[in-house]
């Protein structure tokens, strides 16, 4: 999908000020290929969360991919010399295990531990993955926990909404985090006092921001515009792995 199609999808969602600088993208394809992010929001007089906003809002994990994207697109893409991709997947991987803390995991450990049921949401084929591995993970540690469909419309999210209660506990997997059909998802289950804890990147994003508790992984993409697909998820396994491993410690703590 080309830039100027993945604009026209999102227009009607966008501000004023990102309508202005939708306007400044389409009209300076060329000159976006060698601005920072700082030139960028100067020139489409906007201001640098601005620009991270909007960039998030398109789809994109912030400016650098998006203007890795335009590269792409425009057919300008040139090979990044001494880039290695796995160096990235096992810089992705050290900073993740350097940010893991049992101790900031406990009253999330404590929410799930007192809930009466788990269910899961995943937004992507990646994301399901992540929560197929977590389900299973959770059932050997004994809390058995359902999978269901981002769809506020769907026959499942309805049925289960009929019975949510505080006592329920939910798990959305993100990786953006910015996913606008989620947002009826997100405020259906709000409504029934329900516990939420987001998985999504490391960076601030509208999902972290509605739910009671937040893990972050780590996941780049490539700035090498040929390798444009290549994007890091590892780290979510990782994640999702020391997150349930430190869940059976604090059962053990409970006996």
């Amino acid at each position: 999908m080309k830039l100027e199609e993945i604009i026209d999808k999102h227009y009607n969602e966008f501000s004023v000020t990102e309508k202005g600088m939708c306007q400044y993208i389409l009209k300076n394809h060329n000159k976006i290929t060698s601005m920072g992010i700082l030139d960028f929001a100067r020139e489409s007089l906007a201001s640098k969360s601005s620009v991270i906003r909007f960039c998030q809002k398109i789809g994109f994990t912030g400016y650098t991919e998006m203007k890795n994207f335009i590269k792409w697109d425009d057919g300008s893409s040139k090979r990044i010399d001494n880039y290695s991709f796995f160096d990235q997947v096992k810089s992705d991987t050290e900073m993740l295990l350097s940010s893991l803390d049992y101790n900031k995991w406990i009253p999330i450990y404590e929410s799930i531990y007192n809930s009466k049921r788990v269910y899961m949401i995943a937004t992507g084929v990646t994301q399901q993955n992540q929560a197929l591995e977590l389900q299973r993970l959770l059932m050997l540690s004994g809390k058995d926990s359902g999978l269901l469909p981002g769809n506020k419309e769907s026959s499942e999210f309805q049925r289960m909404t009929e019975s949510l209660d505080s006592n329920d506990f939910l798990i959305i997997l993100s990786l953006s985090g910015e996913n606008k059909s989620l947002e009826d998802v997100i405020r259906e289950i709000e409504k029934r006092e329900s516990k939420l804890l987001s998985i999504t990147n490391y960076h601030s994003n509208w999902l972290s921001q509605n739910c009671d508790f937040n893990l972050y992984s780590r996941s780049s993409r490539s700035p090498d515009t040929e390798d444009w697909w290549l994007k890091t998820t590892s780290t979510f396994f990782v994640l999702i792995e020391a997150f349930v491993f430190g869940y059976n410690d604090y059962l053990k703590t409970k006996k």
